[in-house]
This record gives C-alpha cells, structure tokens and sequence, in this order.
C-alpha cells in the first residue's frame, strides 16, 4: 500500500536504523501512519515558532515599506513606491491590510526612498500598527510552511520518505528560516521561490512531460517576482541542464541521440523561460512604466542609473529601459542592488570594515547555523549511501544550487545579514537529512549519534525562542553575544521594542536613555518612556538627531547593532564603543544592552550641537548656528564633523579664510583617523576645499 505526496508515491519506513531509506521495504501500515503523525505534529510546532515572534516583535526597518509598496501597488498600480525589490512578497503581505487608507499615488518631491521609508512608517503607526503587522506577518508565514512541505516532498522523493520527515523536522528547527520566516520582506519568498523552482527541474528530468516544464517556469517566474536574487536561477538551471545532458547520453545513442537530448533540454527550457518571463511582466501588470497616471520616478531612470558609478550599470540599463525588455522598476531594483552593495559597511567577529569581504558569509554561516545541523553538513561528503549509483546526480540538484549561490555571495559586498543566503538553506537541510538517514543506517550507534544531533539541534533552537534573529550557536557563545559578533539583521534589528517596554515597567524604570536601532520605527507607539540618543542611520543620511548633554545618568539602553558602531564607524568615530567593550548591567531580547549609572558621552553631545547648527543655519540664524557649532568643537575638537560644520557656516556667512581652515582641520583629522570609515556626504565639504591627498574616503 502507497501513499501519495506531492503528486508522487512513497513507501513510509521504519524509524532510524531499521532500514527506512530503502524503497525497497515497504513498512507496515502503522508505520506509515506514524510517519503522518510525525509530520502533521510537526507542522503546529512550527506555526508556534513563527506566530509568537509575530505578535511579540515590533517593526524591523524594512517592514513598513515594503507593506506600504504592495499596498500602493494593489490599490494603485504604482510600483515605483518600493522599486528595490520586486512585487510578489509585498503583494502577500498587503492582502490582509488592504481595508486601512493608504496614502495615495502622488508625484513625488523627494528621493523614492526616503519618500517611501517616510510614508510607510507614517502609513503603519497612524493606524493599528500591532494589527498591521500580525496579519500581514501572518500572510507572508505562507512561504515558511509551503517551502516546509516542498523540502519534506524533495527529501521524500530524492532519498526517501525518512529523508523527508528528518528535513522536515531540521527544518521546523532550524533558527535562521525561523528568524525570517514571518516577517515583511522578500527573503523568504525568495527561498521558497528559488527552491521550488530547482525541485520542479528535477522532476521534469525525472519524468518530462510539458505539464512539469510548465510548472518549473512558474516556479521561476515567481522566484523572479520574489527577489532579484532570482535571476540566479537561470545559470543554476543552465549547469544543471549540461550536467544532467553529458550524464545521461548514452553511448549507443551516438551524436543524433545527443543532439536530440540537447534538443528537447534547449527547447524545453525555452518553454519554461518564456512562462517565467511572462510571469515577472504579470507582477507589474505588463505595463512598463513603474507609477501611474505618468507619473514619473525621483530620480528617473537615466539619473539614477548615473549615481551608481558603475559602467556596466550605465551601459546596460538603459538599453534594457530603452527596449523595454524588462519593467523600469524592476531595472530601479537592480541599480539599487549594485548602488546598496557600494555603500553598505560590515560589522564581523567584533570588527568593523569599511565595506563588505568575500568571508562574511561563510563566518556568518559558521556562526548562525545550529553545530548539530553543522555536523551533519559536514558528514554528508564521506556518506557513500549520497553518491551511490542512481543517487549522485540527485545529491547533485540539491548541493550544485546551493553552492553556487554560496559561491556568487562570496562576491557580494553588503553583508549586512545572513538572510541574503537564505535559498541555501532549504538545500542543505535535504542534504543534512540525507546524511542523518545514511549514517544512521551504517553502524548500530550511527542511530544515537543522528538522534544525539538532531535532538542538540532542535534544543539549541528552542533556547532562543522567540528571539531566533539573536541566535548564535554554542560555540561562540551563544545568542546573548551574538551582537559582539555580528549587527543588523543577524542581532537587533529594532524588534525589541515590546521586550524592551516590558523590561522597563518590570522594573519601574521611567528615566531612561535609549539608542534605538530602526529608524523608521516609532519606540513612543510602544510607551517605551526613554529619551531618545542619536542613531547612526539617521547621522549617515543627514537627519536630525535629539539634543544630549555631555554626560547623562540614570538607565541607558543601547541597542547591539548601534553599539557595534557599524553605521558609525570604529575607534574614535562611534559614540557608543566603549558600551560595546562593557559587561552590559543587563540584557534585553539577547540584543538591546542595559546600563546603569553615569556616563559621559561628549561625542553624543557633539553630534546632536552639530545637527542643531545645520538647523540654525538652514534658517539663517547665523548667530545661534555659530554658537551650536562651537559648543560641538569643544565637546569633540578632534571630530572632522564638528570642523566641517563649523567651516560650512563660516562659508555661508562670508567668512571664506576661516572657513577654509576649518575646511583644513576637517580634512586632517578625516584622513588620520580612520579614513575608510569618513563619510563624504556627512562631511559636506564643498570640492575646492576637498582635497584628500590621496586617501581614500566612503
């Protein structure tokens, strides 16, 4: 007797070691049964892992914006309001939220995005944010449980269905899927999307019917509509096609055999590009234009194309925008891909960089992944039972995907988090599962050390929850110092709002600081009652930061991912260094720091004078603008900010000798400390006075 999965039959087997990966035992009919409740148990536990952090976790930075991109294209067509990443995440996201009153399409008056991070926060907090984000977290947790099924079916299929029930069961515990797995964005989707499309290859090679090459391209299309990381498929599919043509031409067939192999391959997966392509132009309502009612983007195109500095982007996209080839805010994302990975600093092991490095990921990897899941990973090359006749090339569809996507991230510089590797993860999991399975069946303590690993593994996800984007495996220390390793979307990522709330009426703490990392996220809609202190993303891009005196007292919270001084830079130029390097007093979600006592923090105050005198200057108050400027040079008079803004007021009042040598003083500290990590937009030195004698500035 057989049961059905996924369109295709398997043979529940016994438990591990009893000989479960062998099709060729069909097992007793409780055993099946046993299997299904396996698997039907499973799938409860993993809506736990996801729901909870859903209801608990305050808006991470992206969130809003993307709720309000898939609600602007819903409601208007405009695609232009989130252009960096394609529609089909958000369109998920906003399906449950689409009765709350968006702002509408309008022409814009500013950059897109700051138009769009502005717009989504206001679009959230002015309503019922709790609400907003549960339902639309909700909708898009539909991508965790049907790539949860899709490895449970691939496992299935591939190595048989103990293979499937042990992925899944990697899966439900697997701390980074977790993380991200009921969250606004678009990684997930892309996950899912990705691996989806790579399973329905392999089952058209299995058995090739136009039904099955039909269903790989909209899995492809989808993957495309997800992320743009999705375009990584067709050299995925490309490799795997000539692997899969040189393996299986026979000799007897001769060069007509191959040829027609070669043949059915090209045509085939001309049929399945021409779906998917279909698909990604169904996503922007086959209209090339990225906003309606001809309206146009901030900058457009043309300009935008231009302000990435890059000579394939400047050659490329407008061609592809002239032909209209592909959607224009589909060439807005990739632009912004190649503009992003430019910019973007990297914290890593307690270091900052200046820029991305090729061995982000696989530290972070090393670092994020359960030692149990690790373990297996790691044992699967010496399993034999993996590449055994009739199974090495389907070991092949899963590890060749996985490993490529790896390897192309090793090029990548915005290494900002490890959910940009999260396609790997359903691959490996399979494999790891795959592993356990045939260890388990070699030797007869094969079965303790499979059950010892995936039980390790499943408890060192379970001691995190529901905090799983502060996970950090045992070996380096654990979850509570995971933000001393890495930042962002690895640590704390401003989801610790509500945690933090409670903390402080736990304690009855009133008076407060705060260093709030998520700067489109609004800690006063949670009642969280500490004075706010400077953020470095809204340093970096200019805005206005809260006033700060020279030293302040009482309860300090810092966030882990402003501590790390990765937006800041290191030394000298972050704020926050030396609560990076202090035993916090307590730690909140395993990412928000605690203080208690006195602190001094000049370069705070520094900064907040500085941000006051551009204001006053902004008005023309000269006088006030003056005096702010000098109060900040002598809070921090080795600050190249503080002289840079005191020059650039002397220059708007005329005085133009003393403004070029505050100018000087700027420059000389700027190329002395740290220089990699000196911002010229923070800076803002007019270019006659910017010369940077040959070093280098971000």
């Amino acid at each position: 007797m057989k049961a059905s999965l996924g369109g295709f039959e398997i043979h529940p087997l016994l438990p591990l070691g009893s000989g479960w990966l062998d099709r060729r035992q069909p097992m007793p009919l409780r055993t099946r049964r046993l299997w299904w409740v396996v698997v039907v148990a499973l799938l409860p536990i993993l809506a736990v892992e996801l729901f909870v952090p859903a209801r608990e976790q305050s808006q991470t930075p992206d969130e809003a914006n993307h709720l309000l991109g898939g609600v602007r294209s819903w409601k208007y067509g405009d695609f232009g309001s989130n252009p960096e990443h394609p529609p089909f995440a958000k369109l998920v996201a906003a399906l449950p939220v689409l009765d709350v009153p968006a702002p509408p399409a309008i022409q814009y008056t500013q950059y897109f995005k700051s138009e769009n991070f502005s717009k989504g926060a206001e679009f959230l907090y002015t309503h019922d944010a709790d609400d907003m984000l549960w339902r639309s977290r909700a909708a898009v947790s539909v991508f965790t449980f049907a790539l949860a099924l899709l490895v449970l079916a691939a496992g299935s299929e591939i190595f048989g269905p103990g293979t499937g029930l042990v992925a899944l069961l990697i899966f439900v515990f697997e701390p980074n899927l977790l993380a991200h797995g009921a969250m606004v964005t678009t990684d997930m989707a892309a996950a899912c999307c990705f691996f989806a499309a790579v399973y329905a290859y392999y089952r058209w090679r299995r058995h090739p019917t136009v039904w099955r090459i039909i269903v790989c391209g909209i899995a492809a299309g989808l993957a495309l509509g997800a992320k743009h990381s999705g375009l990584f498929l067709i050299p995925v599919l490309l490799v795997l096609a000539l692997i899969d043509l040189f393996a299986s031409s026979s000799v007897s067939e001769g060069r007509s055999g191959w040829r027609r192999n070669a043949l059915h391959t090209v045509l085939s997966l001309t049929v399945a590009g021409i779906v998917a392509y279909v698909i990604l132009w169904a996503f922007y309502g086959f209209r090339y234009q990225a906003r309606p009612e001809n309206l146009v983007m901030v900058p457009t195109l043309g300009e935008f194309s231009l302000s990435s500095n890059s000579p394939l982007v400047e050659a490329v996209i407008p061609r592809l925008a002239a032909w209209h080839l592909l959607p224009e805010a589909y060439l807005f994302g990739l632009v912004d891909i190649a503009d992003s990975a430019k910019r973007d600093p990297m914290f890593l092991l307690g270091t900052d960089y200046a820029t991305g490095h090729w061995f982000y990921f696989p530290v972070a990897f090393l670092v994020k992944s359960t030692l149990g899941f690790l373990a297996l990973l790691l044992a699967a090359p010496f399993l034999k039972d993996l590449w055994k006749a009739g199974k090495w090339r389907a070991t092949l569809y899963l590890l060749l995907p996985a490993l490529m996507y790896f390897g192309v991230s090793l090029a990548s510089t915005m290494n900002i988090g490890i959910r940009h590797i999260l396609p790997v993860y359903p691959f490996f999991v399979v494999i790891a599962a795959a592993a356990a399975v045939a260890l388990a069946r070699r030797r007869s303590w094969g079965s303790y050390v499979v059950g010892a690993l995936l039980l390790f593994h499943a408890a060192s996800s379970a001691h995190v929850f529901p905090n799983y984007l502060t996970y950090a495996n045992e070996a380096w220390g654990g979850p509570t110092n995971t933000y001393r390793l890495l930042t962002d979307s690895n640590a704390d990522w401003g989801q610790g709002l509500r945690a933090a709330k409670s903390y402080l009426d736990e304690h009855g703490i009133k008076d407060c600081w705060f260093a709030h990392y998520g700067w489109n996220t609004n800690p006063a809609y949670y009642n969280v009652p500490c004075k706010p202190l400077p953020e470095a993303i809204a340093h970096m891009f200019g805005g206005a930061l809260p006033p700060v005196p020279a030293r302040i007292e009482g309860t300090v919270l810092i966030s882990g991912s402003e501590a790390d001084g990765d937006y800041w830079g290191p030394g000298d130029l972050n704020p926050y260094e030396q609560f990076l390097h202090r035993r916090p007093d307590d730690l909140i979600a395993n990412g928000i720091l605690v203080f208690h006592g006195q602190f001094d923090v000049p370069l705070l105050s520094a900064l907040a004078h500085s941000g006051q005198a551009r204001q006053f200057a902004g008005l023309q108050k000269w006088n006030r603008a003056l005096t702010e400027a000098h109060i900040a040079l002598s809070l921090a008079p080795r600050s190249a900010e503080a002289h840079a803004v005191f020059g650039n007021i002397l220059l708007a009042m005329g005085r133009t000798e003393d403004a070029r040598l505050s100018f000087q003083d700027a420059l000389s500290l700027a190329q002395t400390d740290h220089p990699q990590f000196q911002m010229i937009r923070v800076l803002k030195i007019p270019p006659i006075f910017s010369s940077l004698s040959g070093k280098e500035m971000r």
